[in-house]
């Protein structure tokens, strides 16, 4: 995984054609930190998952890295060994200063990237289920996303025959390169099954026998619907946003989302799928895990017989194939232009319509009856940004009637193709309810306040977080400053699909976390959305309501045009109405996770942070917190006044009591009612331990922000959109709110302490700890001004 780390690293940051120095790549960090989230939860059981000699003297600091930290350093050396290597193999013209617009690899090269790239996913996926882990999908997925990231545009990036026979069908890829290409898919497959099967033999697990099979409660039919319908829309998005035209508004050639979005079906599929079928998606993984199977240790009368095992892995892989070929044949009437330019798009965009919104409910429904719990929202939030992201360039991905609604309402859609729109979305909602019905009958999905919870919390919770929900759409996608027609975002479906990682942890336990009159319709299918779903839908189209009202309070320069809008710099109250929005979601949120005990109270902070940060960023700067405040105010630059900034602090504050005030009425009624959540360090833990872990990663966070979202864009980026700053913020309370909850709470944020402070009617420890995060902000400030001198020299030379 060392090897696969800074494989990954030269792909994405060193090579000339991937980080183009004229038009350069903003996924670099993703596709290089998701490497550990791959080998990470692959190997963690196994090695510890150091994958780096720094990371090994720190673990062995107590030997001053002279125990095993010597150890995994030469391992972890080379590794980078190989994978120069192997990039110097791979990327030939990188040495020799070819002409890259006319480069085409040979076709060895080629099945080389098909080879390591299905390998290193299959690998990930075989030693995950060796050793059981709890999120294979996610792994698997990230391993696949990372791999596409740096291969990409080496051989395409297919690393499974059956999105290769999609590829082929519509007519990307000779079908003399496709055969060779299967043939080292499935070979690359055998041989990680191989790898998986001796780490499976020597682990603790392996009395456990692995095989490809269908879930103790589900039919071998269900098993092979699931299989068939994952992998078309795996194969159907790879598709959509990897072998299409960029859009017209995008200024830059690079597509920063394209492996994210074909990575993420994995992680809904798997989740959503992986107790039916397993949630392979690719023919070559099946191969892998039936050599595992085979290598078993187990004696051989407690494996199914060759010809049972035979039957149903081809049974698997055809299916699998034919999920490949119905993407194929459906991408032609959803993306007619790519075909012929002049065709009619009507019929196309409700069709990705019916078929996004289809594709959504489908999965919500296998969630609900077979999903993993703990990553339910995240399959949907990754299913719902994947389908955006495909259909998006068509029909506008809106996939539910109540962001159809909102759009009508701002002007931004017609009324009668709302109401066009509002039929595909509902047949679709409906559809896919009674799939999911049929392929787990006789079990079906309720939709209704989740006791001890009553209608009017379970109302509430809808309009909230479906208001969160469409603002974000008008936000990121119809906003002429956020969404330039001549600059478009790449960002707009991250945004948009991460509300539900927000909203579905934290309402999820109140109203079951529809957000979508779709969606309620398909979960209430079996009263035909007449029992709560239409209680649910008037809930949601007010949240849209809501969204539209707020959205043109936020951005009155919607409405301008010419000098006055390129002129237009927001009001102080509008900047401040921006914090208070985005610090009042983001307590919500963590206020709703930790009085229903969620077990993704970080993940889902973060998601709600990185939705408003990507939604509001150009109105006030999306510090939501007023500790951020102090350091970008602190870092100079004329970015923000002291006036301002207490104004800022201000609004953050109000937000945070406000939101602390609604969870506490949540609270009172919820079902840990008798438990008080006072902002304490955790148990076994000193309050100056907490308050330095505050500190710590309270400046981890202002630094990213002083870093990614307060400095002037590279030259060498074509774009003036930032397509990771947001996610890089979120990802500062992923990073901090799961390594130091159970010590400080991870509140990082003074804003979502007085949000605690007020919930719990008790103001606890929130005067240390917020120091202590007001003291790390500085220090950001202090050692950004060090690292980054260039932006100080820049910013006097404008004011000079």
């Amino acid at each position: 995984y060392t090897f696969m780390l800074c494989f990954v690293v030269l792909n994405c940051a060193a090579s000339k054609r991937v980080n183009n120095p004229e038009d350069s790549n903003q996924f670099f960090a993703l596709a290089i930190g998701f490497v550990i989230i791959a080998g990470g939860y692959a190997v963690g059981g196994v090695s510890g998952a150091a994958f780096n000699p720094a990371v090994a003297l720190g673990l062995d600091v107590k030997n001053f890295g002279f125990g095993w930290g010597i150890w995994y350093a030469m391992a972890e050396l080379s590794g980078a060994a190989l994978a120069a290597i192997m990039y110097t193999v791979m990327r030939p013209e990188e040495a020799s200063g070819a002409d890259f617009s006319n480069y085409t690899p040979a076709l060895p090269i080629k099945l080389l990237s098909e080879f390591l790239g299905t390998f290193m996913l299959m690998v990930t996926v075989g030693l995950n289920v060796a050793n059981g882990s709890t999120a294979t999908a996610f792994s698997a997925a990230a391993a696949l996303m990372c791999m596409i990231y740096a291969l990409g545009d080496v051989s395409g990036a297919h690393f499974n025959p059956a999105v290769t026979v999609a590829i082929v069908l519509r007519g990307a890829c000779s079908i003399s390169d496709a055969v060779a290409y299967v043939l080292v898919q499935l070979s690359a497959g055998l041989c990680a099954g191989w790898v998986a099967a001796i780490f499976h033999t020597a682990g603790p697990l392996y009395k456990r026998t692995i095989t490809l099979h269908h879930g103790t409660e589900y039919a071998l039919g269900s098993m092979a619907f699931a299989e068939l319908f994952f992998t078309f829309v795996l194969a159907y998005v790879v598709l959509a946003v990897a072998t299409t035209k960029p859009a017209a508004s995008q200024t830059t050639a690079q597509k920063f989302y394209f492996a994210l979005a074909i990575g993420s079906c994995f992680t809904a599929g798997g989740f959503a799928i992986g107790g039916v079928s397993g949630g392979e998606l690719n023919p070559a993984v099946s191969v892998g895990l039936d050599m595992i199977t085979a290598m078993s240790p187990a004696p051989k009368a407690q494996l199914p017989p060759l010809s049972v095992r035979m039957t149903l892995l081809a049974s698997v892989v055809g299916v699998e194939i034919v999920g490949g070929v119905l993407a194929a044949i459906v991408f032609r009437f959803t993306h007619p232009k790519e075909f012929n330019p002049n065709a009619p798009t009507q019929f196309a965009k409700l069709l990705c319509e019916f078929i996004g919104t289809f594709t959504l409910v489908f999965t919500v429904g296998c969630c609900v009856l077979a999903g993993s719990g703990t990553f339910n929202a995240t399959a949907i939030a990754s299913v719902f940004m994947v389908m955006i992201y495909a259909t998006g360039p068509v029909s506008g991905g809106n996939l539910n009637p109540a962001v159809s609604f909102c759009l009508g309402l701002t002007g931004a859609l017609e009324w009668p193709q709302v109401f066009r729109y509002w039929i595909a979305q509902l047949l679709g909602g409906a559809a896919a309810g009674v799939s999911y019905l049929a392929m787990f009958s006789p079990k079906a999905a309720t939709l209704e306040p989740v006791a001890p919870f009553g209608a009017s919390h379970a109302f509430l919770m809808e309009v909230i977080y479906t208001f969160m929900l469409c603002f974000v759409v008008l936000n990121v996608v119809v906003s002429k400053r956020n969404n330039p027609a001549t600059d478009g975002n790449q960002f707009f479906a991250l945004a948009i699909g991460f509300v539900i990682i927000a909203g579905g942890y934290a309402a999820g336990g109140i109203s079951g976390a529809c957000f979508n009159p779709a969606v309620a319709l398909g979960v209430d299918i079996k009263n035909v959305g007449l029992g709560w779903g239409l209680s649910w839908a008037v809930a949601e189209m007010l949240g849209a309501a809501a969204a539209v009202a707020l959205y043109k309070l936020v951005r009155p320069d919607e409405k301008m045009t010419g000098e006055e809008f390129d002129s237009y710099v927001p009001a102080l109250f509008t900047r401040c109405l921006s914090e208070f929005l985005g610090v009042f979601m983001l307590v919500l949120t963590v206020g709703l996770n930790v009085i229903m005990a969620s077990p993704a109270v970080a993940w889902s902070a973060a998601a709600s942070l990185m939705c408003m940060t990507y939604a509001l960023g150009n109105v006030s700067g999306a510090h939501f917190n007023p500790a951020v405040t102090l350091a970008v105010v602190a870092s100079g630059r004329n970015l923000c006044s002291v006036k301002d900034g207490c104004a800022y602090v201000v609004a953050q504050t109000l937000a945070g009591g406000a939101a602390g005030l609604l969870t506490g009425y949540l609270h009172a009624v919820g079902p840990s009612a008798a438990k008080t959540f006072a902002l304490e360090p955790g148990t076994g833990y000193s309050l100056t331990q907490a308050g330095f872990c505050e500190f710590f990663f309270t400046f981890v966070l202002a630094y990213v922000i002083l870093a990614v979202a307060t400095t002037q864009a590279p030259a060498s980026l074509r774009t003036k959109q930032s397509f990771q700053f947001a996610l890089a913020i979120g990802s500062c309370v992923t990073a901090g709110g799961f390594a130091v909850g159970s010590v400080s709470g991870g509140e990082l944020n003074p804003a979502v302490g007085v949000g605690m402070a007020v919930q719990a009617m008790s103001m606890g420890s929130l005067p240390t700890l917020a120091t202590w995060e007001f003291s790390g902000a500085l220090l950001a400030s202090v050692v950004f001004r060090l690292t980054h001198p260039t932006e100080f020299a820049l910013a006097q030379k404008i004011v000079a």
